[in-house]
């Protein structure tokens, strides 16, 4: 038996599928990233959109006021300190939003108490017997 010759040759081959395995992961690495970024990417469109409704509702918020101001002069200072609160330029949109919000909550509650008292007021009128008495006068003219 000679020296050597019981090398096997082709255990000298190169293995590389370390290699391949390597590209793979960095392909699906880099997958991964554009997909986070496009998602990051869609986030701050919709975000952006968010800002610019939110800011319209602001803006909107303020016209109606004026227009509440003008058909309600005895609540027209109510109507103007929500409109500065609101369109306070050194709040952040954020707050302004609540602002808006939480006058168009306690607006919503007053005009609810406000209902709450005249259907109140109308039953005691027809309980005193003035409301039974006044529909009792009127005569049909057949």
């Amino acid at each position: 038996m000679l020296l050597g010759s019981s090398i096997d040759p082709s255990l000298f081959s190169n293995d590389y599928s370390g290699f391949a395995n390597a590209g793979a992961i960095r392909g699906q690495a880099t997958a991964q990233l554009g997909k986070d970024i496009a998602g990051a990417v869609t986030s701050a469109a919709s975000g952006y959109a968010g800002m610019k409704q939110a800011q319209g509702q602001t803006d909107a918020f303020g016209k109606s006021m004026d227009s509440m101001a003008k058909a309600f002069p005895d609540q027209a200072e109510m109507y103007n300190t929500a409109k500065m609160q609101v369109m306070d330029p050194n709040a952040s949109l954020i707050d302004r939003v609540s602002r808006m919000n939480q006058f168009q909550d306690t607006l919503k509650m007053v005009q609810q108490q406000q209902t709450m008292n005249m259907n109140e007021q109308y039953k005691n009128y027809q309980m005193s017997g003035a409301g039974a008495a006044s529909q009792g006068a009127v005569k049909s003219p057949f």
